[in-house]
């Protein structure tokens, strides 16, 4: 998990609060940069965001405010999915390579092609080429199951670092220095989040899955039984010579 390692600092303000505007301030959508229309695609399925601001313009093609409107979230303006929506991708094979750095750190890098388990809706999302920062707080959870096999399980979040429009020449946060600043406060909010968890007493364990001695995985009991090969001479018959 990513976290900062300095003394706890007072509660910072959220990525989303940090960079909010009143919709009162907003006169018209029309110039509302593509690039913040994000990946995702599919509207929610119970009904639309509070605070819809509809533009004509970025409203895909069944009309309504859906998911090119503007929306507001605790002062926040944005656009694309509304808050509370999912979706899924599915990732072509890649490789992950890894090198270890520390005792306890490792430098990962990752490149292949995500696709949309569904196709979005027409005339939704932001122009071919537009570009994406995105900042990934997760666990990853493996285990062994032979010498060169593992199974595993990435869960966590991701915030939105930066973007590029296909028209910008430069990204939304253009200076290195403003983006590493950016990510200092996206992992501030990270460990504000993790602070703001439910208490624990000091004494209490992680859950560990155990098995009992000689306890059966559900896969191995529903395995298909293989069949006994027929010994010809054990049921009476002889082969001819």
């Amino acid at each position: 998990m990513a976290t900062t390692h300095s003394t706890q600092p007072s509660d910072p303000p959220s990525p989303s609060q940090s960079n909010s505007a009143s919709p009162s301030s907003i006169a018209s959508t029309e110039d509302l940069d593509p690039a913040l229309l994000d990946e995702e695609e599919n509207p929610l399925e119970d009904g639309l965001a509070d605070n819809v601001a509809v533009s004509s313009k970025y409203s895909y093609a069944d009309g309504g405010a859906g998911y090119n409107a503007l929306k507001s979230h605790q002062g926040q303006l944005y656009a694309g999915m509304a808050v509370g929506g999912s979706h899924t991708w599915n990732y072509d094979s890649g490789t992950w390579k890894e090198t270890k750095e520390e005792p306890d750190l490792w430098r990962i890098d990752y490149q292949t092609k995500k696709r949309r388990a569904r196709n979005a809706p027409k005339g939704s999302g932001a122009p071919v080429g537009t570009e994406y920062h995105w900042l990934i707080v997760g666990h990853q959870h493996v285990r062994k199951i032979d010498a060169n096999t593992y199974e595993t399980h990435l869960t966590g979040s991701k915030y939105k670092l930066a973007h590029k429009s296909v028209t910008a020449k430069t990204w939304s946060i253009p200076k290195v220095q403003a983006q590493r600043e950016r990510e200092v406060e996206l992992l501030q909010d990270a460990q504000r989040r993790i602070r703001g968890l439910p208490p624990v007493l000091s004494s209490e364990k992680v859950k560990v899955e155990r098995k009992e001695k000689g306890q059966q995985s559900l896969d191995s009991l529903f395995k298909p039984v293989a069949r006994p090969r027929k010994n010809t001479v054990a049921s009476g018959k002889r082969k001819r010579s």
